[in-house]
Parts: structure tokens; C-alpha cells; sequence
């Protein structure tokens, strides 16, 4: 009879081996409608452009200490992120466009020192910039100097591809492919807006159905904006949004992500409305929306400050699961408003 030690030594080593690792884990943070030089001339007393700004900085301060905040300790992020350790530090941070507030070279010279691409002091991590529409047309200083940090950032390693104007960018992290493409997705301006203009789109549709044709149906695919998705925008038509529907629909978008509304949500896309009239068939996917950095604020009354610290949307994805939830730096760190089951999501990807 065989002796029963080498099996025994066996199953006991294998119970002090270290747990397997996650083939894939990467976490990434999103903010919006960032207005820089934002000045409220008509609060009583006026909040200036400077006073924003260094708003804009001490939001900066509160994000550099994400990294490291336990996850939410109940609900279903609480539950999937369970053994896995706080925050981590992330991979990089998307502004989904409104970078500055007219767009004009003082504004795009503030948002870049502030938010270097390198993440520097003061941004702290890698920002991936898009445009918005406050940002200005095809030859503002804003969308000029996307294009020069698209190619540094494509020297150093950030981002693998560009388009040809070097507006519109991708990379993949960990086999997760990312795709900005800036105001929206389209090919030409919308009906009775000019060429060139903050409603031009610059052929981002064109860029991305290019990139996921390179792209396998099943791999998995986050897609970076500054418009919304909602049915009732004028800002994209409806006929664009269908042109996106149909180009994204055969493939594996685990995210889309946006801002514009300054609203805190995570919604589907098509809409209920948009679903019917896309033929009511076919996927729909998860939008989210981190907020802004502008508050509103009311004619004669005092500047009100911002909502929270911050607003922020942190992602992070293990092995085949997506975990997002919205970070204020509320006691506690995370959104505790009615909202908040909304805004905490977590789901199984392919």
C-alpha cells in the first residue's frame, strides 16, 4: 500500500498557497464640467474667475484621497469588493468634457496646469481630456490643445491610437478598451449648425466604428462623452443617436460615460422613447454621470458653493465584474443622498 504522506503534504501546501490574483483588475475614476474660470459676476458679492479656480483646486486636494477609502459597507458594491481592499489608486481619471467655461486661451492654459495629462501635482493621476461644448469649435485653444496632449500622451504610452487630427483617442488597460470621443459621436454637424463650430463633432462616429472594427465583439468596451443620452436632448438628434445606436449595438459596451447635464445618475441608453423608435430591439446600455464642479447659482444671492467636495464616479473592474459607485467625501466618503441605491451598481461583464 502506498503511503497517504506525499498526498497529505500535498493538500496542505496547496492550503498555504497564496490566492490566485485577478487576471484583470483596474480601477479608473470619471468627473465632468470642470468650468474652469467660471466667474459669477452676478452673486452678491461676485465670486470671481480666480475664486473658482482655486475651487477648482481644493476639489483637486479632496480627489487625491480617494485612493485608499473602504467601499461603501453595505449594498452590492459593499458585497463584490469584499477581500479586496480600498480604493485603489487609479489607472487614470476621464473629464467627460466642459473643461473650461468660454473656451478662450487663459481658460485652456488654467485647465491644463491644473489637470496636466502626466498627473502631476495637482491632479494627481493620468486625466484623459475631452471636449465639450463650452469648450469651443474646431480651432478653439481647448480643442488645439487636446490635440497636442493626445500626442504626447500617445509618446508616452497613455493612449495607442488617435484620429487623424489627433482630437479623438483610445487605449485599453488589462483587455478593457476605452474610446473618447469628445462633444458626441457623429459625422458632421446637426441641422442648422456650422461646420467648425462647438456643434462640430470632428467625425468621431467615423473614428469609432474604425476602432471597433478593430475590436472583438465580445471584448469589453467603455465609451467617453460629454453629451447625454437622453431622448429629450436637442443637442445631438435623434437621427445621430440612432447612427450610434446601430454602430455600438453588435458589441460588448459595459459603459458609456458622459456628462453636459450636471446631473448625478446612471441611466440606460436608448431611452424608452429611443428604444421604440430604433426598432425596439437589441441591447441597451449603462450611462453614468459623475456631476460637475459648477454649482448654480441665483442672480443677487451669495455664491452657494458646491454641492459636495467632490463628485466623482469610481469604477473598478475584477476579473469579470464591474463595480461603480459616487464619491462625495461625505462623511463616510461615499453619496448618501435618495439617489444613492441608483448610483451604486455592480455587474457581471463578458
Amino acid at each position: 500500500m502506498r503511503s497517504p504522506l506525499p498526498l497529505i503534504l500535498s493538500l496542505l501546501l496547496l492550503g498555504f498557497a497564496p490566492c490566485a490574483q485577478a487576471a484583470r483588475d483596474l480601477t479608473f475614476y470619471l468627473i465632468s464640467d470642470v468650468h474652469v474660470g467660471m466667474d459669477y459676476r452676478k452673486t452678491a458679492p461676485p465670486f470671481g474667475a480666480d475664486a473658482f479656480n482655486a475651487h477648482v483646486a481644493q476639489t483637486l486636494e479632496v480627489l487625491a484621497k480617494v485612493p485608499g477609502t473602504p467601499w461603501p459597507t453595505e449594498g452590492p458594491v459593499a458585497e463584490a469588493m469584499k477581500g479586496k481592499g480600498p480604493v485603489p489608486r487609479p489607472l487614470g481619471m476621464i473629464v467627460a468634457g466642459d473643461l473650461t467655461e468660454v473656451g478662450n486661451a487663459k481658460q485652456w492654459q488654467d485647465f491644463d496646469r491644473m489637470l496636466p495629462w502626466q498627473g502631476s501635482t495637482p491632479a494627481k493621476y493620468p486625466t484623459f481630456a475631452l471636449a465639450g461644448n463650452h469648450d469651443g469649435g474646431t480651432t478653439s485653444p481647448v480643442r488645439l490643445g487636446l490635440r497636442e496632449r493626445n500626442r504626447g500622451m500617445l509618446a508616452a504610452g497613455l493612449v495607442t491610437k488617435l484620429s487623424a487630427d489627433a482630437l479623438h483617442a483610445a487605449w485599453t488597460w488589462q483587455g478593457v478598451h476605452f474610446i473618447n470621443v469628445n462633444l458626441y459621436p457623429g459625422d458632421g454637424v446637426k441641422a442648422g449648425a456650422k461646420a467648425g463650430s462647438m456643434w462640430d463633432p470632428e467625425s468621431s462616429l467615423s473614428f469609432l466604428k474604425a476602432r471597433l472594427a478593430e475590436i472583438g465583439a465580445t471584448e469589453p468596451v467603455v465609451i467617453a462623452m460629454h453629451l447625454d443620452f437622453s431622448a429629450r436632448s436637442t443637442w445631438w438628434d435623434q437621427p445621430k443617436r440612432k447612427a450610434f445606436y446601430e454602430a455600438i449595438r453588435g458589441h460588448n459596451i459595459i459603459a458609456l460615460l458622459h456628462g453636459h447635464t450636471h446631473d448625478i445618475t446612471r441611466l440606460t441608453f436608448p431611452e424608452d422613447k429611443d428604444y421604440a423608435d430604433f426598432g425596439g430591439q437589441g441591447p441597451r446600455f449603462d450611462c453614468f454621470s459623475a456631476g460637475a464642479f459648477k454649482p448654480d447659482a441665483k442672480e443677487g444671492k451669495p455664491y452657494p458653493g458646491p454641492r459636495y467636495p467632490c463628485e466623482c464616479y469610481v469604477f473598478r473592474i475584477v476579473d469579470d465584474v464591474l463595480v461603480a459607485a459616487h464619491y462625495t467625501a461625505e462623511p463616510g466618503g461615499w453619496n448618501t443622498s435618495k439617489h444613492a441605491p441608483q448610483l451604486t451598481f455592480v455587474k457581471k461583464i463578458k
